[in-house]
């Protein structure tokens, strides 16, 4: 497939705009990541199939990729967009996206460091500016940091590897070597497994490998599909984690909501603006300007009376800030709760809305990563990919849907009710067995979900055979006689193990699939 200049550009912006969402206009939705984008792109394009594959099998390769803390894996976003419309265009040779998505995805990662050194000049304008009492400007100097990032990260690699790549890919794959292109198709089935031994790494294989046993003997010896197997799991975790003292309530007595000035009217205006949280991150402030412009408008309300306190708010909360986006909501309620106490009968200062703030940053995102990046949106991702891999456009909704009902769901349940009950929430959060019995649950699932895929999706196979009298003896039959998709297994199980004693063990992983690729093929092992 060709392409002209303006088609580029046009897809180029496309991509970009996509690439941005967890910055700006979803907030965390991670709409962009393959499972979902690369259909997207494959749609546009007019081979919806290619998209499906190649952003079901990117997304593999991703799945345990997860921005957690301070590490920042390479980029799934542009990897498995650009990846999908690279194999389209080279006739839809979906190795070719699988193979060039994560070195893509590597190479626009590194833009990462110079847009968020770059927006470090936005936020100290908007500091300013802020301290000015000019919120205005402000404001358009945390939309000029997101912009920025949208260009030079996103679009600028996008542009220059589609314009490219639209002849130069498809004459490169077609000039290869027979081996070469065997072993990149080699390479791509292997491939998956190191999303999901990066998985295990996380989930935590030691304690959840009676439902990974389980999983795999569905998967592999009832031919069970995916789907059916994570809602047996759902129903025995909801089983496991509903009994004895395990309990998902948070133990709030009812009462009526006492609320002050703000109402649902204004705390929606604070929750849509949150979605743009990590708009401008930046390596000084991280979210800080993006913190204070989502609560703006409930600064404005609480402080209408006294504009020098409205002032003061605004560059008390320019301060450092840094969690998990979800989580993010839940410190605006309670800080809008004290800053509204302090307003009222000066009980509470600033100095203990900033320390509130510092101590509950870290704490929550640490179980924001882990629970919502690490658990439930990994394992969503794994089962919609699994289904785009089979070829079921429905896949991009299972693993899409969940993300709005929890983005939306938490960024609002928190805001409002830690609003309405202030710190109290934070303690009943530190106290309960919440968070615990959903990542017990959600373990459950994500063990048997992954040891499915492992029988699926991972594909490996021995070639040689031996004709003995009238007899052929194939070396994989022998295999599967005893353990069924033993090698994938074999495959999964030793990346996690590479994974857990290498500190750059998922690169290891993923040369060791290339080579694994072409080396079976040159020798007639694979």
């Amino acid at each position: 497939m060709e392409m002209n200049v303006i088609q580029v550009l046009l897809l180029s912006l496309f991509i970009a705009f996509m690439a941005v969402e967890t910055y700006w206009w979803g907030g965390a939705i991670y709409i962009a990541r393959p499972v979902f984008a690369g259909p997207l792109i494959g749609l546009i394009m007019g081979d919806l199939q290619t998209g499906l594959l190649v952003g079901g099998s990117v997304e593999m390769v991703f799945l345990g990729g997860l921005a957690m803390g301070a590490y920042s894996p390479p980029n799934s976003y542009i990897g498995g967009m650009v990846g999908t419309a690279l194999a389209i265009m080279s006739g839809g040779n979906m190795e070719v996206g699988i193979a060039l998505a994560y070195p893509i995805g590597v190479m626009v990662q590194m833009l990462n460091y110079v847009v968020t050194n770059i927006n470090i000049v936005w936020v100290e304008q908007a500091e300013k500016s802020y301290k000015a009492g000019n919120i205005k400007a402000a404001e358009g100097y945390h939309y000029a940091s997101i912009i920025t990032r949208m260009l030079i990260q996103y679009f600028l690699p996008t542009f220059l590897a589609l314009l490219i790549g639209s002849k130069a890919i498809e004459g490169l794959y077609n000039s290869i070597p027979l081996w070469f292109s065997g072993g990149l198709k080699i390479s791509a089935g292997i491939l998956p497994a190191v999303g999901m031994a990066s998985i295990l790494r996380t989930l935590g294989i030691k304690k959840g490998w009676p439902y990974f046993l389980a999983g795999f003997v569905l998967a592999t010896y009832l031919k069970m599909d995916i789907m059916s197997i994570a809602l047996l799991a759902l129903a025995g975790a909801v089983i496991v984690c509903t009994r004895g003292e395990n309990s998902m309530s948070l133990g709030f007595d009812k009462k009526e909501m006492q609320r002050g000035k703000l109402d649902n009217k204004l705390l929606r205006r604070v929750f849509f603006r949150s979605f743009t949280s990590m708009g401008s991150f930046n390596y000084k402030g991280y979210n800080n300007i993006g913190y204070v412009y989502s609560i703006t408008p409930a600064l404005k309300k609480i402080y209408e009376n006294d504009p020098e306190g409205y002032e003061e708010a605004l560059v008390r909360n320019c301060e450092f800030f840094n969690t998990h986006p979800y989580f993010s909501n839940l410190i605006m309620g309670a800080s809008l709760a004290l800053e509204e106490q302090k307003e009222k009968d000066g009980s509470v200062d600033g100095a203990a809305i900033t320390a509130t703030k510092a101590a509950l940053m870290g704490p929550l995102a640490g179980i924001g990563d882990s629970v919502f990046q690490g658990t439930y949106r990994t394992i969503f991702s794994a089962i919609g990919a699994g289904m785009c891999m089979n070829g079921n456009v429905l896949g991009c909704f299972v693993y899409l849907i969940p993300q709005i009902v929890l983005s939306w769901g938490t960024r609002w349940g928190f805001l409002k009710y830690a609003y309405i009950y202030g710190t109290e929430l934070v303690v009943k959060l530190k106290t309960s067995n919440l968070f615990e019995t959903f990542v017990k649950g959600a373990n459950i699932v994500g063990m048997m979900v992954i040891a499915a895929m492992t029988s699926s999706f991972v594909s490996l196979s021995l070639k040689p055979s031996w004709t003995i009298g009238e007899s052929t003896i194939a070396l994989q039959s022998v295999f599967d006689a005893v353990i069924p998709k033993f090698l994938p297994l074999l495959c999964v199980l030793l990346f996690y193990q590479i994974m857990g004693k290498k500190k750059n063990g998922i690169y290891i992983c993923l040369a060791g699939s290339f080579i694994a690729g072409f080396a079976g093929v040159l020798i007639g092992l694979l």
